[in-house]
């Protein structure tokens, strides 16, 4: 199964191994990252020296004063020093803007190749996960998820280093001042480790949760707000029931947002305490010292300094450890789409499919959609020579369109081999079957663009002469020549700007443009009228002019002339002939052609699709079962 069930009560995935592999995104960045630590050494020290540099002021007003004969060199030391300040604080300015450039380069490139794998780990899942999975879900991920990911990438880890380097020299300077206060400071530090953690793995939790309930949302506005979606809802008059929905799934995101908000707020507290206390606590200490006469006024107040500048780092390496464990459920999401197994994937050594011919062979094919499942095919043997016409005929589920799908190898067979021209399409590269074989399918699919490059999609490269001709082919002139933009109109979501009968042309100009030596044609005329049927049928009659062309056939005189009949039932090939030949075998074939002309006596013209468009044939299909879906499996 591809859709994990996500157990609701926590994180589900190694929080050592996902770490490892979030820091494996940076190895490409090595050289980069290198730079990135000297520069975060730099400032972090830049950034600690004036801590020195006010103690040695303080310690040389402290001499000047008690020995006046002193008071030049004094206060002359005391200019060098500030100086010396300035200085600190203009070089560390100057490497922050370096730092963040160099932050920012690592980051974004780390985003843009995650962003561009997980794309292309889908692009290469079969279609059996998105029949799976809801849009919505996978949209969460390849855009919330990535999002809240890149907060992390691009600053928590370049602000835990630069904690981590802080907080190391800045203890070790406390130790060379007092070592009593910094082994006071490295015995307390580490209670706040294991609030730390726990804080972080609730907040892990939470956050997990969040973007789960989150992709629910996302679904539903995507379910629910489309052009499809907007209509059903309305035509029910299911806009309360909607609504609801929506309620409640906003009502959970609210309540946990809330719960991640208010997560570790009294571990926040202590810790705000103890930065507050901690430098009144070395004022007490040290001013006791400076009475016995044990450190300098100096010493005291750079400790001060110090001792915030220890706390701060750890204070922000506490909160980065929440917030780097909730992105690790980010992390997790991604990773979990990335380590889907690809069904579809192209041989190393497979190699580009030879000019073919149209020779189409399903051999001993066995297909079942799901582990254990009914077999959509069994044992299917199907045959068709170059240049003939395949008529796949049948009852709604019978596998006929499973049988196309295998073809256009959205799936690959469990038992059997699919061939073209004699070549076992697993040895064959993506690319070359998908330029072989051509569709015409009932449920037309246009992009919110214009209808230039919705007809362009067949041949990306295609000039506009070509489109135009294309379009023209596919009876799209007059359509075109009425709208104000011509081929430069947009269609609107899904082609909803269009008839069905304009959007069948689109798809079938879209074919005639890629020219495939091999047609699958999903015949979808039935919901037509008998003007735009015949129109339909003439621009598919001319795309299917020299050609090896499989039919689907929903009407049964669309394969009157076929040169091959193949009866699908149960997901298996029945009976296989011409028309005459099966209907003298009076079996399904026979009992289907009967029903149906009982119903709805039609035209029993032959039409051969590729008659062309010469006025001499005209298709006229009539539908295999009165009622039934069109052909889906």
């Amino acid at each position: 199964m591809f859709r994990r069930q996500f157990d609701q009560a926590g994180p589900t995935g190694s929080k050592k191994r996902i770490f490892a592999r979030t820091l494996g995104l940076f190895r490409p960045f090595g050289g980069a990252v290198v730079l990135l630590v000297i520069l975060i050494t730099a400032t972090s020290a830049l950034d600690l020296l004036p801590a020195l540099i006010v103690k040695g002021i303080i310690d040389a007003a402290d001499a000047g004063s008690a020995a006046a004969a002193d008071g030049s060199a004094a206060t002359s030391r005391i200019d060098l020093l500030f100086v010396g300040l300035i200085a600190s604080v203009l070089v560390s300015g100057v490497l922050g803007v370096a730092l963040g450039y160099v932050n920012q380069s690592i980051g974004q490139g780390v985003m843009y190749r995650l962003r561009a794998d997980l794309h292309a780990h889908l692009q290469q899942l079969s279609v059996r996960f998105f029949t799976q999975t809801r849009t919505g879900e996978i949209l969460s991920r390849v855009s919330t998820d990535v999002n809240g990911v890149q907060g992390a990438v691009t600053g928590t880890f370049t602000e835990f280093l630069q904690n981590a380097i802080t907080l190391a020299v800045a203890l070790g300077l406390m130790v060379s001042l007092e070592w009593r206060l910094a082994a006071i400071a490295l015995v307390i530090l580490p209670l706040w480790v294991y609030p730390t953690m726990r804080v972080g793995q609730i907040q892990r939790r939470l956050m997990r949760l969040w973007h789960e309930e989150n992709a629910k949302m996302s679904s539903h506005l995507e379910e629910t707000l489309s052009v499809s979606g907007v209509m059903l809802v309305k035509a029910f008059g299911r806009q309360t029931h909607e609504s609801d929905r929506f309620e409640a799934s906003n009502r959970v995101l609210r309540d946990l947002s809330v719960r991640r908000m208010m997560a570790g707020r009294w571990f926040n507290l202590a810790t705000g305490l103890f930065g507050a206390l901690a430098p009144g606590a070395v004022y007490w200490f040290g001013g006791r010292a400076v009475v016995g006469d044990e450190l300098s006024i100096g010493s005291v107040v750079a400790f001060a300094v110090l001792t915030q500048r220890v706390f701060q780092p750890f204070a922000g390496i506490a909160r980065i450890n929440t917030t780097l464990l909730s992105s690790l459920a980010l992390f997790e999401r991604i990773f979990e789409y990335l380590d889907l197994p690809i069904e579809v994937e192209q041989r190393p050594d497979a190699r580009p499919l030879p000019t073919p011919k149209g020779h189409v062979h399903l051999e001993g094919v066995s297909f079942a959609y799901g582990a254990g499942g009914r077999h959509a095919l069994a044992d299917i043997n199907l045959e068709v020579l170059p240049g003939q016409m395949a008529a796949l005929v049948g009852p709604s589920g019978a596998g006929k369109t499973t049988a196309t799908y295998l073809l256009q190898r959205f799936y690959d067979p469990q038992a059997g081999r699919v061939l073209i021209d004699g070549y076992d399409l697993r040895d064959v590269t993506l690319d070359s079957v998908a330029r072989a074989v051509g569709a015409v399918m009932q449920d037309t699919y246009l992009f919110h663009a214009s209808l230039a490059d919705n007809i362009r999609y067949g041949r990306l490269d295609a000039p506009l002469e070509d489109v135009e001709a294309a379009a023209a082919a596919a009876g799209l002139r007059s359509m075109v020549e009425r709208l104000p933009e011509g081929l430069a109109t947009v269609v609107g979501e899904r082609g909803y700007r269009l008839s069905g009968g304009e959007k069948q042309r689109v798809a079938i100009a879209r074919a005639i443009l890629k020219d495939p030596p091999i047609l699958v044609l999903d015949e979808a005329t039935a919901s037509l009228d008998s003007r735009l049927e015949r129109e339909i049928r003439e621009a598919t009659a001319r795309l299917a002019v020299g050609r090896t062309t499989i039919v689907i056939a929903h009407r049964l005189s669309t394969v009157l002339a076929a040169d091959v009949i193949f009866v699908f039932d149960g997901g298996r090939i029945v009976e296989q002939g011409r028309h005459a030949e099966l209907l003298a075998r009076d079996g399904l074939y026979a009992s289907l052609y009967r029903e149906q002309f009982e119903t709805d006596p039609l035209d029993e013209t032959p039409t051969d699709p590729r008659a062309g468009h010469d006025g001499a044939t005209t298709i006229v299909e009539v539908a295999v079962t009165p009622g039934a879906p069109v052909g889906r499996v």
